[in-house]
């Protein structure tokens, strides 16, 4: 599905879907075990730009980056989360990883 210069296929729904919720949850003060919702919602929606800009990712190590980013959010400052984001997303493009 295509909007704009935004390509989204059914596994970006999902990932559309957690940052509605995540910003339900956040409107309505809702508690996240664990997570910031803020750095949350903001890792989500780095993910889901990266991902629709790009639709020819290969999915697997992409995944693996997602997961690694959102966990760092437990340990690590913001910053230093979408730093290691982007990096890791450029030397994957680099590489021919993604």
């Amino acid at each position: 599905m295509y909007i704009g210069p935004f390509y989204f296929d059914t596994k970006e729904l999902f990932l559309m879907l957690a940052s509605i919720l995540l910003g339900m949850a956040m409107f309505f003060g809702w508690p996240v075990w664990w997570f910031d919702r803020t750095t949350l919602f903001t890792i989500i929606i780095l993910i889901l730009i990266t991902k629709g800009l790009l639709p020819a990712i290969h999915n697997e190590a992409f995944f693996i980056l997602a997961i690694i980013a959102i966990f760092l959010t437990l340990y690590l400052p913001i910053f230093q989360v979408i730093l290691f984001y982007l990096i890791t997303f450029v030397f994957f493009r680099l590489l021919k990883v993604i």
